[in-house]
C-alpha cells in the first residue's frame, strides 16, 4: 500500500507542475511591472493589457481544452499545454515590444486556463474517494507555490538589468519539467474506460489500489457508463434542469473566490503595501503573502477530507469577512489610527485572510469542480467552471486599480464591497453547495439521475 501512495503522491506532483505554472505566470506581473515600466515606459492602457493579457487567455483556454480532454484524454491536453507554456515562456522573455510581450502573456494565459481546467480533473479521477480531496488539493498548494516562487525571483532579480527577462526565463524551467513528467505519468481510467480500453484501465487501477478496489471501481464506473450509452448526452446536459445545482455550484463558487478579493491582493500587493512601507519592504512583504499562503495551503490539505467540503468553507467565509472588515477600517481610519495599529490592522489583516482564504476557499473551487459533474460531460463541464474563474478574476483585475483610484479605495470601500460579497457566500454554502466528503465519484453521480 505505501507503495502506492507513494506513486500517487508522485503522479500528483508531477501534474501540479501545471498548478506551479499557473502560480507563477499570474503572479510574476506583480514584481515585474517596475522593470517593465522602465524598459517600455507602459502608458496605463499598456500597463492594463501586460497584466491582463494572461487572465484573456486564460479564458480561452476552457474551450480549447473542454472537449479535446474528453476526446484526447486528460494526460494528452496536458502535454499539449506544457508545451504552449514552454513556447510562452520564451515569447514573452524574449520580447522587443510591448505587443510580443502581450502576445507571450496570451500564450502563457492559454496554457493556465487549460490545465486549470485539466489537472483538478485529471487527479480527481484517479485518486481514491478518501484521498480525493487531498490529492486534488495538491494543485491549489502548486499555485501558491508558483505564486510564491514568482515573488522570490521577482525578489532575487530586481536590481539586474532587465530585469523582467529573467523573471519570465524563470518560468520556462517548470515547463519543461510538466512535459517531460505527464510522459511518464498514466492515462485518467475512467476516461480510459469510456473509449473501451478497459485492459488499460485495468492496469492503471492495479498500480493505484488494492485489488479489491480497482475490481469495485473498476466494475462501477463500467456500469455506469453502460446504463448510459442509450443516454444520449452532450455539453447542453450541463445547463439541463436536473444538474442546475452543480452548475450553480460552478458559477457560485468561483464568483465569491474571487469577488472576495483574493487577486486584487496577489496582483496589487505590492501597491497595497506601500501605503505602509518603502519600495523594498513592500517587495519582503509581498513575500510574506506568498509563504502564508504555501503554508496555509499544506495546512488545508491536512483537513480537507477530515473535516469536509461544507465545514471548511463556512470557516473560511467567516474568517475572510473578519479579515476584510479589518483591513477596510485600517483605512477608513487611517488619519486617527496610531501608526502601529494600522500596520498591525493593515499587514495581519491581509495575512491572516490568507490564511483562511488559503484553508477554504482557494482549493474547493477547484476541489469541487472536479468532482460534481456526470462522467460523460465531466472534461466540459470543468473546463467551463475554469472559465467562470478567468471571467471573474479579470473583472478584479480590472476594475480594482480603478476603484482604487476613487473615494471607495481612500477610505477602504473596496474592502467593504469583498467582505459583503464573502457574508453573501454563507447563504451559498448554506443551501447550494453539498458535502462531497466520503463520496465516489460514481456515488456522486448518482444524484443526479
Amino acid at each position: 500500500m505505501k507503495n502506492k501512495n507513494f506513486l500517487l503522491y508522485f503522479i500528483a506532483a508531477i501534474a501540479a507542475t501545471g498548478g506551479l505554472l499557473f502560480g507563477f505566470d499570474t503572479g510574476v506581473i506583480n514584481v515585474a511591472l517596475p522593470s517593465l515600466r522602465e524598459q517600455f515606459s507602459l502608458s496605463p492602457n499598456q500597463e492594463g493589457l501586460v497584466v491582463s493579457a494572461v487572465l484573456i487567455g486564460a479564458m480561452f483556454g476552457p474551450f480549447l481544452s473542454g472537449f479535446l480532454t474528453d476526446l484526447l484524454g486528460r494526460k494528452k491536453i496536458n502535454i499539449i499545454a506544457s508545451l504552449v507554456f514552454v513556447l510562452g515562456s520564451i515569447v514573452a522573455a524574449m520580447a522587443s515590444s510591448v505587443n510580443m510581450l502581450i502576445g507571450g502573456r496570451l500564450l502563457l494565459g492559454l496554457a493556465i486556463g487549460i490545465v486549470a481546467a485539466t489537472v483538478p480533473l485529471y487527479l480527481a479521477e484517479l485518486s481514491p474517494k478518501d484521498k480525493r480531496g487531498q490529492l486534488v488539493t495538491f494543485f491549489q498548494l502548486a499555485i501558491t507555490l508558483g505564486i510564491l516562487l514568482s515573488y522570490v525571483v521577482g525578489f532575487l532579480f530586481e536590481s539586474a538589468e532587465s530585469a523582467w527577462r529573467l523573471m519570465f526565463w524563470a518560468g520556462f524551467v517548470p515547463a519543461i519539467l510538466l512535459f517531460l513528467g505527464m510522459l511518464f505519468v498514466p492515462e485518467s481510467p475512467r476516461w480510459l474506460i469510456t473509449k473501451g480500453r478497459l485492459e488499460e484501465a485495468k492496469e492503471v487501477l492495479k498500480k493505484l489500489r488494492e485489488p479489491s478496489e480497482a475490481e469495485t471501481e473498476f466494475n462501477e464506473t463500467q456500469n455506469l457508463i453502460e446504463q448510459e450509452k442509450n443516454n444520449k448526452t452532450d455539453w447542453r446536459e450541463l445547463f439541463s434542469k436536473k444538474l442546475r445545482i452543480p452548475l450553480l455550484i460552478g458559477i457560485g463558487i468561483f464568483g465569491i473566490q474571487q469577488f472576495s478579493g483574493i487577486n486584487a491582493i496577489i496582483y496589487f500587493s505590492t501597491d497595497i503595501f506601500k501605503e505602509l512601507f518603502t519600495s523594498t519592504q513592500a517587495t519582503l512583504a509581498t513575500v510574506g503573502v506568498g509563504i502564508v499562503n504555501t503554508l496555509a495551503t499544506i495546512l488545508g490539505m491536512r483537513f480537507i477530507d477530515k473535516w469536509g467540503r461544507k465545514p471548511l468553507l463556512y470557516m473560511g467565509l467567516i474568517g475572510t469577512a473578519v479579515c476584510l472588515g479589518t483591513v477596510g477600517l485600517a483605512f477608513y481610519f487611517k488619519d486617527s489610527l496610531p501608526e502601529s495599529l494600522r500596520q498591525v490592522m493593515l499587514v495581519g489583516g491581509i495575512y491572516t485572510y490568507i490564511i483562511f482564504f488559503a484553508v477554504s476557499l482557494g482549493p474547493l473551487g477547484w476541489l469541487l469542480i472536479s468532482e460534481i459533474y456526470p462522467l460523460k460531460i465531466r472534461g466540459f463541464a470543468a473546463s467551463m467552471g475554469s472559465f467562470n474563474h478567468w471571467f471573474f478574476d479579470m473583472l478584479v483585475a480590472f476594475s480594482f486599480p480603478i476603484m482604487r483610484a476613487t473615494s471607495l479605495g481612500e477610505n477602504g470601500g473596496i474592502f467593504g464591497i469583498y467582505m459583503l460579497v464573502v457574508l453573501f457566500g454563507l447563504l451559498f454554502a448554506k443551501y447550494i453547495v453539498f458535502e462531497t466528503k466520503g463520496m465516489s465519484l460514481e456515488d456522486i453521480e448518482k444524484k443526479w439521475k
